[in-house]
């Protein structure tokens, strides 16, 4: 927002610094004290110090002889008196029922500050105008998106560089005439029409253009008056996709020979995207993977957590030695300790009699990746820190200490400060683990690298399922971008894999698609006041509510259909307050 905005404006903002003076005193006179102050307007007084009136210097001209007096053209009741903060709404009321009265502005002590004169106040609001235009064509045509207005007729009204080149359509010629005679399949429209906005949402505006669109109605008070649409280009990545879909074997191909070449690879190649909340992970993750410093990754299920863990133990110097992963909610917890640790032979009923090595032991020199932290039940959370501390443990049923040297990255979806104040996970032990925190961000925040995601599943299934596929349907691909994917880039691989079966040629159409992904296309954001968070919360909750009645409540079958761990699920529903 740019300020301050017309509607906040006060009478300080539209009026005329006067000068003083007794209204006994001639027009020759006034002009003389004007002239001495430097100011073009006047209050004149009575005798007694009470307010006569007040004018311009250019009412002056041509009126009687210099030495009349201005108590003769100052009858009385020709002004008005209004305050510092009185809103220019209430002075331009004041204007709309005697044009040519003159307001006398008083300030906080009640002394005539200032003169408001109708010529002035529309000076004024001519200026600004003028400025707001400037500002607006400055901001137009600096984005790089091709940026739309229309009114409420549906009649161009703004048309920037970008929409030019994009669309090779010149401002002139576009301009003033409705954009249906251009264009057909508007969202710009749809908008205006259903007073909701549109975010990221893909869009073929005409044939052979591909472009993701943010959209949102034009407001004035209450009222709709137009709408106003950015697009950003993404024909060249679609047609770049399906190249590289076409071309699989080559790329491999290649790809063997650059490694040939370069040694060894980039060890974050598995990590597809290029939005910037992505890469500001990686850079942050490239950053601490040469250290030894504990990591702990959050994001929700699905989003690539091991995937980081495991790309910053290849980068660092590590990289020789073993990475091993151990899941704190998927093994029993009487059984976690002699995981983590290890048991001496004959430690318990059943034990193998040699023993057994545990996690620790197996990951020393190397990294231990700790996935979902957030399940280890607090007796085990102890002596898990202990070891942080001392870097020494005792195999379960042993009496001997065992050195290691062991870098810990760990991993979860859930609150952990939440958990800490509820009294469920050791605030001493968050402090060890989260030496620097990485944040992974669900799909949903960065839906830019969908397209990049999907050519490179169908890619990877159409190899698996002997399919030649080489192009995905526009409305596949606005249904993916529609789509709020609760189970992130995992739901998405699980979804392609499932569009690849289906597909019969080298296209994926959206007669492949499942019913909830159809419903997402159409889907608009239901209140353009609404915030990102709590537009979210609905969609997930609708989702994950659809799941279940149509599980008829069973939750494995619910997850499984929703593409998700049915621990997400169970967090999930507790978060979004499903019962």
């Amino acid at each position: 927002m740019v300020g301050p905005l017309v509607r906040e404006w006060t009478a300080e903002q539209v009026m005329i610094t006067p000068v003083v003076v007794p209204s006994h005193i001639s027009i020759a006179e006034a002009r003389q004290h004007a002239a001495a102050s430097g100011v073009v307007g006047l209050v004149a007084l009575t005798p007694g110090g009470d307010i006569l009136g007040a004018l311009t210097l250019g009412r002056l001209d041509g009126l009687l002889s210099p030495e009349t007096p201005l108590s003769e053209l100052l009858p009385a009741g020709s002004f008005r008196v209004v305050g510092v903060e009185t809103p220019l709404r209430e002075v331009l009321s004041i204007y709309r029922e005697d044009s040519a009265v003159v307001l006398i502005v008083k300030g906080v002590e009640g002394q005539p500050v200032g003169i408001v004169d109708a010529g002035y106040v529309a000076s004024c609001l001519w200026e600004h105008l003028r400025l707001v235009e400037s500002r607006l064509g400055a901001v137009v045509d600096t984005v790089n998106e091709a940026v739309t207005i229309i009114d409420p007729r549906d009649v161009v009204v703004g048309w920037n560089r970008r929409a030019e080149e994009l669309y090779n359509i010149p401002a002139s010629e576009i301009i003033g005439r409705p954009i249906e005679s251009f264009f057909t399949s508007l969202v710009v429209t749809r908008v205006m029409q259903d007073r909701r906005e549109v975010r990221n949402a893909y869009h073929q505006p005409c044939e052979g253009t591909h472009v993701l669109i943010n959209a949102t109605p034009i407001r004035l008070e209450d009222q709709v008056v137009g709408s106003i649409s950015a697009e950003r280009d993404i024909t060249e990545l679609v047609y770049l996709h399906e190249e590289l879909s076409r071309a699989s074997t080559q790329v491999r191909m290649l790809e063997k020979e650059i490694n040939k070449i370069n040694g060894q690879r980039d060890a974050f190649h598995r990590i597809i995207g290029h939005s910037r909340r992505l890469a500001e992970t990686i850079t942050l993750a490239r950053r601490v993977a040469n250290t030894n410093a504990a990591v702990l990754v959050r994001g929700e299920s699905g989003t690539g957590k091991e995937l980081f863990a495991e790309a910053i133990h290849q980068e660092s110097q590590r990289r020789d030695r073993p990475f091993v992963v151990i899941n704190c909610g998927a093994i029993p917890p009487t059984l976690f300790e002699s995981e983590l640790f290890g048991y001496q032979a004959g430690a318990f009923t059943g034990a193998d009699r040699r023993g057994k090595p545990g996690k620790f032991e197996l990951a020393n020199g190397g990294t231990l990746f700790l996935d979902e932290i957030g399940e280890l039940q607090p007796d085990m959370q102890v002596k898990l820190l202990r070891v942080l501390q001392n870097k020494v443990f005792y195999r379960v049923g042993g009496s001997e200490s065992i050195n290691v040297d062991v870098r810990v990255i760990a991993a979860t979806h859930r609150d952990l400060e939440g958990m800490i104040t509820q009294g469920l996970f050791r605030e001493d032990l968050y402090y060890r683990l989260n030496v620097v925190s990485l944040e992974v961000p669900p799909l949903r925040e960065r839906k830019e690298d969908i397209p990049e995601l999907v050519y490179m599943f169908i890619q990877e299934f159409a190899r698996v399922h002997l399919r030649q596929i080489s192009q995905v349907a526009p409305e596949v691909m606005s249904a993916l971008l529609s789509y709020s994917w609760p189970g992130n880039v995992r739901e998405l691989r699980n979804m392609v894999e499932r569009l690849v079966i289906l597909a019969e040629g080298e296209a994926i159409k959206e007669e492949y698609l499942p019913e909830s992904l159809r419903q997402a296309r159409q889907r608009i954001k239901p209140d353009a006041s609404s915030t990102l968070a709590e537009l979210t919360f609905r969609t997930e909750r609708e989702i994950i509510a659809k799941a279940l009645e149509k599980a008829k409540g069973n939750k494995a079958l619910a997850a499984r259909q929703l593409g998700i761990p049915r621990s997400t699920l169970y967090y999930k529903m507790k978060a979004l307050q499903i019962t």
